[in-house]
């Protein structure tokens, strides 16, 4: 049965990226976007079951991006069972996270690579990104000048 409540409830697509090189899966979850929502929002959510390194070189945006990482066990929200490695800065300032972690990217900071290192179970990783159709990722050093992640990485709606 339709109502006149149906445009606020969405059911976001299942989509995989994985790497055109080696075929590794770097996002394999939910997400929904901007068109879908008709908000300057995206938001994406996953479960991370073992380690991979995104392709993704440093970059800067023009919006807002957060990313979460959480342990799955609900009998107690501290126990990670995981690593991830994240960069910063121009200087690539390398951060370990062995505990659940909410990294706030405001725009122009340069950051990533990513890598998640060690999975002893299943991580949850949440982005959410505060951008419509006027979002920009730039690569922030020029030997990554025209990167495009369509070119290294395969885009699945499943």
């Amino acid at each position: 049965m339709s109502t006149k409540y149906d445009k606020y409830i969405h059911h976001p697509p299942h989509l995989r990226l994985s790497m055109k090189s080696n075929k590794s899966v770097v996002f394999d979850g939910l997400m929904i976007g901007h068109a879908q929502l008709g908000y300057d929002f995206t938001i994406g959510h996953q479960f991370v079951t073992k380690p991979f390194k995104g392709d993704n070189p440093c970059h800067t945006h023009n919006f807002q991006e957060f990313i979460a990482w959480y342990g799955s066990n609900p009998e107690d929200p501290e126990d990670f069972g995981g690593e991830v490695v994240f960069y910063f800065g121009e200087e690539l300032e390398k951060h370990v996270f062995t505990e659940p972690t909410i990294v706030s990217l405001p725009p122009g900071l340069p950051h990533c690579p990513l890598e998640i290192t060690r999975v002893d179970q299943p991580i949850i990783q949440v982005e959410v990104m505060l951008c419509g159709e006027g979002g920009t990722r730039e690569p922030y050093f020029e030997k990554d000048a025209g990167f495009d992640p369509r070119k290294v990485m395969d885009f699945e709606t499943l």
